[in-house]
Order: structure tokens, then sequence, then C-alpha cells
């Protein structure tokens, strides 16, 4: 696992994206941070669109940030080390609550939580999957939590009926199952994996409701700026270019991320901080 110091960090500068302007270079970059839930390969993929979309529309440079895993995110959010965040809710909510993070957008629409196994070779009922092994980004991902919590209530407890192994990224994740190291994995009904990937796997158990990721603003922004910041994510949420990046997170379009909706994400706040300090 990288330490803080090691975070991955790159650029998608305009003259990557193929569009150059003098202004960009007078401007510090805004410092944009990912899920850590996916290759460095695939971040560049999927958040290309948002990117140029939002350099152009600021007329500023954004760096893209991935830190190593949820941990390593929720201290940078203690450190103010991002101005814009792509957040699991939960997070999000807790950056709220404890920190005055400002969320701008939630992804809509919300998903489940599935425990995928093999469709070829995999259990066939969770009874059949007693003493095995589950494959998870990580633990304090809400995904993470609402199956487990899920899978207790009918009776499967961590460590007692199924070990759990935590991976790099949903890729190591679907890796382990294949290559026999867990029998299974948890991952989101939507988006992340790619259709060919879940051909090969099959839903062994669902769990409820799943909010989407939520992007948030660093209290040290401005409210005038925080504004500003929610009018381009939400204009650029109608723009042809936006149906490919939210289509590879699994979701249709951004919403205004209101106080109702955050408010559902509470009764995970103690478990998440736990989990992440």
């Amino acid at each position: 696992m990288l330490s803080r110091r090691q975070f991955i960090r790159f650029s998608l500068t305009l003259s990557i994206l193929g569009w150059k302007g003098p202004a960009l270079a007078k401007s510090p970059a805004l410092r944009f941070g990912t899920l850590p839930v996916i290759s460095i390969r695939r971040a560049y993929e999927i958040y290309a669109p948002l990117i140029e979309y939002f350099e152009k529309a600021l007329d500023q440079t954004i760096s893209l940030e991935t830190p190593p895993n949820f941990k390593g995110m929720y201290q940078r959010i203690l450190n103010n080390d991002f101005d814009l965040l792509l957040s699991p809710p939960h997070i999000a909510r807790l950056a709220q609550k404890k920190s005055g993070w400002h969320p701008l957008v939630m992804c809509q629409p919300g998903h489940h939580s599935e425990l995928l196994v093999s469709a070829s070779h995999g259990p066939k009922t969770l009874e059949e999957f007693r003493g095995k092994t589950i494959a998870v980004l990580d633990k304090s991902a809400l995904v993470v939590m609402i199956m487990l919590e899920a899978l207790a209530k009918k009776g499967y407890i961590v460590d007692r009926d199924f070990k759990v192994i935590e991976t790099r990224s949903y890729e190591s994740s679907e890796l382990a199952v294949k290559q026999g190291v867990a029998q299974a994995f948890i991952a989101r009904s939507q988006g992340i994996l790619g259709q060919e990937d879940r051909n090969h796997m099959q839903v062994l158990f669902q769990a409820g409701a799943l909010p989407g990721y939520v992007i948030i603003v660093a209290p040290s922004v401005s409210k005038r700026q925080q504004q500003l910041w929610q009018k381009q994510l939400l204009a650029f949420s109608a723009t042809p270019e936006a149906r490919l990046f939210l289509a590879n997170l699994g979701y249709e379009s951004f919403d205004a991320a209101t106080e109702t909706r955050m408010k559902q994400l509470d009764p995970y706040l103690k478990a998440t901080e736990a989990s992440l300090l």
C-alpha cells in the first residue's frame, strides 16, 4: 500500500486534451480528488470528459489526484488537500458534518450492493458460501458496509462464516475471484465493471439502497465559487460528453446534493468514522 508521500498524481491539462489557452498557465491548478477504486489508466479514461469541460468552463488547469485508499482520502479531506473531490456518499457526509466540506452535486440514480461470484463455478447459495472468502476494495467503502450488514442480518458473520480480504481496486477484487484467491467480491449494481465482465459473474446476494457519489468542495472555497462550480457541474450533466463520464461510473445525471439526501447517510457516520481513523 502506498504511503501519503507516494500519492499518485497526474494532471489532465488542455495541451493533453487538445485545447490550449494562455490563461491556464497563469492560474494555479485546482486539485480534483478521485475515488481510490480504479487503476490510474482507468481513472484517466473516465475523468477526461469532466476535466476537459471544467477546465474550459473555468479557464483553469485541473490536477487530477488519486489517493491510494479511503483512509488516505479521508486524511487528505481533514488536511484540506483537495479543492474538489468525487467522494463516496458516506465519506462526503462525514466530511460535511465534521470538517465543513460542502456537497455540490450527487450522482443519480442510486444503486444496490451486490455479492458477485463466478457464473461458471461459483457457489449457488449463501449456504454454499460458508467458509469462503470475499474480496473487497476497502472495508470502509459504503458498498461493503451495506453488504456486510445485510449478511449479518441473514446470520452470516465476518470471520466466523466467511473471510474478507482487501484489494487495491475493483479490478483486483474481480481478478482475485478469477484466480481462486476469493470466491466472491462486492461491487455496486451498476458502473465500474463493464458488461463483458458482468457476463462472467452472477449475483449471489443483493443488499439495500446505495446513494450516488457526491462531489464535495473544500471549506476554504468561497460561497460564490461554490455556487459557480455547482452551476458548471450541473451544466456539464446535460452535455453529450457527460453521458460517457457518468455511464462509466454507472450513473445518468448530476442533481444538486440537498440536505435531505445527505441526511440519509447519517446512520452510517459512526461506523464510517471508526473505519477511517
